[in-house]
């Protein structure tokens, strides 16, 4: 256990002198230097792991600013991750329509994290009003969304779990409903918005897209790298139709 802990703590000081090195690189050539070394780093993090190294920085005296700055950097990179390996399947295959779904939803995010960094510069609810009704859109867009995982739920777990696969499913499934969560969680925030002051809400609900992206990120490369290799591997072509015909069958979500 004690492995562990120290293995967790080592990733996490690891992360926090990368994200030193990022917001503060003095040359292109230190940036694209460090930006390497965190893209290997992150392949062994988890959210909490990168949420506690924030939340360290911050303590240590590290802006907001310098944080959202540094969080652009490493979800940049979990994107380039995500979208240059893709799995190589056949046109129509439930595979190419998750993977489609993943860019949408990782679009869908960028969007929310660059409208919310665009909500703390106007100072007030008045005159934020367009990017208050753009979150509010976003977030129902992500809700929407959710059918991804249901397909997943309702058509991939069962057979694999089948075939003797029940660990994968499980965890995805629980990271579905926290994910799910976080959703609810910037939803209720901006509901509840009169409730605080308008920078602390701008604050919570930037803090909160940045998590909810770092969240799915790290998720889909865990469906991509386990979840749907070990399908291709398990899953046989009848299968996989039957997949597909039950997915055709519960609909897909519309952007």
């Amino acid at each position: 256990m004690g492995t562990t802990s120290e293995s967790e703590n080592s990733i996490k000081e690891g992360l926090k002198a990368l994200l030193k090195r990022i917001q503060s690189g003095t040359s292109q050539e230190e940036l694209e230097r460090a930006r390497a070394e965190f893209k290997g780093l992150l392949s062994k993090a988890t959210p909490l792991m990168i949420a506690q190294a924030e939340q360290e920085l911050i303590a240590e005296g590290f802006t907001q600013q310098d944080l959202v700055s540094a969080c652009d950097v490493h979800l940049e990179l979990f994107r380039n991750t995500i979208e240059q390996n893709e799995l190589s399947v056949p046109e129509g295959h439930p595979i190419a329509r998750f993977q489609e779904d993943h860019r949408i939803i990782l679009t869908l995010m960028d969007e929310l994290r660059t409208v919310s960094r665009e909500l703390k510069k106007k100072g007030s609810y008045e005159n934020a009003s367009r990017e208050l009704e753009r979150l509010a859109d976003l977030i129902e867009k992500l809700l929407e969304a959710e059918n991804h995982n249901v397909r997943q739920e309702n058509t991939l777990f069962p057979l694999l779990e089948r075939h003797g696969l029940e660990q994968p499913p499980a965890i995805m499934w629980m990271e579905h409903t926290e994910m799910k969560e976080q959703k609810k969680k910037l939803k209720k925030l901006l509901e509840q918005r009169n409730e605080m002051d308008f920078s602390t809400f701008a604050d919570l609900f930037l803090q909160n897209s940045i998590l909810l992206q770092e969240q799915f990120a790290n998720h889909t490369l865990k469906e991509k790298n386990i979840l749907y290799q070990a399908a291709l591997e398990v899953l046989t072509e009848e299968e996989w139709k039957d997949i597909k015909e039950e997915c055709d069958a519960l609909g897909y979500f519309k952007v």
